[in-house]
């Protein structure tokens, strides 16, 4: 022995080992990089295709199931394109160079301590196709548990003020519970992977001492060549416990890929079909329309007629599931709608590009919608420049300054979620004034006079008239107050999906018996509520 003669051995030695150590380091960083990057652009295309799918996908879906899978499937699909092939490729390198060491020193013993590597694959096989089938089940329930845990902390104030505090907790639980029970199904075969891989790396030690032994002490093989066989049969211990860790987050991460690309593949009903596009309104016309939504059997619309001029407000009227939202679902195009039957300046709006179409209209929704932002953003969204004397202008037309005022941060104030520190006539005066601000040549106000009081609903009707007639805007709006219609160039009575009567409050009165009824089961409500009120 000396320095000389195994300094080379030890300086190659050292060298190879800081170099796989750099490798390795270099590989993890770059592979990072990467993986993460794949999250990120699944994400956004799992957004994007969100964005473009019909309202009626969001019925079938709930919200906590659609983020379970935009952060967990998408995580776990992550940590197989990151980690999984990391340690796969990691194990498969070490495995590339054991067996052939151990063949270059004796090819038969080889052969004898991995005589059980060949059943690796089988078992490999076998638990993976088990913990795909059931990992896809537990990211199903952990789906429906994040819907369930939506809806409860969304509906917490229903929840209390009904004193259901307990029952949701036992749904909850159940929901939980069926989480729980997925989790250890999945468990069970995971847990089997590492430990039988390691089984057959162990096994291969016990029968080099059964095989390798009496080889010693025939000559065959030196001492040191059996410790070596020994300790390269250790080191096979990562690289198989690699390939079970590797397989596992593969087979995880395509089972949550399965998921994610259903919601890809999806389709909207609603297709781009064509690509004119307008700059302004001049009439809308809906000739015989019959509309059904998707999966219902009877129509929301039959043999409909309507029409629409620049400059005109029309009020719809009619008693609750006539068909009134839904001719604004048809108007907006959120559903698919039959071909010819509603035209925009005389062009079906099929052949409409869809972003042309909707930027001509300004909705204020039957159920107000507000983000968690600032009061401003909220207002001028969708807009990119706003001064700050048109926000003045809005609130004002829509009878929010004083309140908006009173905040510590004005119209900077923070808002809750879908605007929870809010009353209800204050959220409608909200979404009106962001439909008021965008300045749309249609304005569609659905219902958005609903939550207000008497007062308010005054000032509201004033601010109206003047988007209608300053601003040479045409406006559709549906409510059931008729004391909120007598002033609409014209009135369209809605029933039971059809056109009953259109015209002035007065002929209204003659021809249309729904008109007549609402009228007085109204005047007989106001008349009754002042009798109660100077009691």
């Amino acid at each position: 022995w000396s320095v000389k003669a195994v300094g080379p051995l030890l300086g190659l030695l050292l060298l190879v080992t800081v170099g796989l150590s750099f490798v390795r380091f270099l590989w993890r960083i770059f592979w990072g990089r990467f993986h993460h990057r794949v999250a990120e652009h699944l994400r956004n295309q799992i957004f994007t295709k969100l964005t473009e799918l019909s309202p009626s996908f969001f019925q079938r879906r709930t919200v906590g199931d659609l983020m379970s899978l935009i952060n967990h499937d998408v995580n776990q699909f992550r940590m197989a394109v990151g980690p999984g092939i990391l340690i796969l490729m990691d194990g498969i390198f070490i495995l590339g160079i054991i067996p052939p060491i151990m063949i270059g020193i004796s090819a038969s013993l080889t052969w004898k301590t991995l005589i059980l590597m060949p059943l690796v694959p089988f078992v490999v096989y076998r638990l993976l196709a088990i913990i795909h089938q059931r990992f896809r089940a537990q990211q199903d329930r952990f789906g429906e548990m994040s819907g369930v845990t939506q809806e409860i902390i969304s509906g917490m104030r229903v929840i209390k003020s009904f004193a259901q505090e307990k029952n949701q907790l036992l749904a909850f639980n159940g929901f939980s519970r069926n989480y729980e029970v997925a989790c250890n199904q999945v468990a069970r075969p995971d847990a089997l992977f590492a430990p039988s891989l390691e089984t057959a790396v162990n096994l291969g030690s016990v029968i080099l001492l059964l095989v390798g032994a009496p080889e010693v002490i025939e000559g065959k093989i030196t001492i040191g060549q059996f410790f070596a066989f020994y300790q390269y049969i250790q080191r096979m211990v990562w690289p198989m416990t690699a390939l079970g860790l590797g397989f596992n987050f593969i087979q995880k991460g395509k089972a949550s890929f399965s998921r994610i690309y259903e919601l890809l593949k999806s389709s909207s009903e609603v297709q781009q079909s064509g690509d004119e596009e307008l700059s302004s309104f001049e009439s809308l016309e809906i000739r015989n329309l019959t509309f059904t939504y998707p999966g219902a059997e009877a129509p929301a619309l039959c043999d409909f007629d309507f029409h629409l001029r620049k400059g005109e407000v029309v009020a719809l009227v009619g008693k609750t599931g006539s068909g009134k939202s839904t001719l604004i679902d048809v108007l907006c195009r959120f559903f698919h709608v039959p071909e010819n039957k509603v035209f925009v300046n005389g062009v079906a709006i099929e052949k409409l590009r869809l972003s042309s179409l909707r930027k001509l209209m300004a909705v204020a929704p039957q159920v107000p919608f507000l983000f968690s932002r600032q009061i401003i953003e909220n207002i001028s969204y969708g807009e990119k420049y706003v001064d700050d004397s048109e926000i003045e202008d809005v609130l004002q037309s829509v009878s929010l300054e004083r309140e908006i005022a009173a905040l510590p941060d004005k119209q900077w104030s923070y808002i809750g979620e879908r605007g929870v520190n809010l009353s209800g006539g204050q959220k409608q005066r909200l979404t009106m004034a962001r439909a008021f601000l965008k300045k749309a040549p249609l304005l569609i106000l659905d219902d958005a006079l609903s939550a207000v009081d008497s007062e308010t609903e005054q000032s509201l009707l004033q601010a109206l008239r003047s988007q209608a007639l300053d601003r040479q805007r045409s406006l559709l709006f549906v409510s059931n107050r008729i004391s909120s219609l007598k002033w609409a160039d014209r009135i369209v009575v809605v029933s039971e999906g059809r056109v009953e009567a259109e015209g002035a409050h007065e002929e209204l009165m003659k021809s249309s018996p729904t008109y007549r009824q609402l009228y007085e089961i109204q005047t007989e409500s106001e008349k009754t509520r002042g009798e109660q009120l100077f009691q």
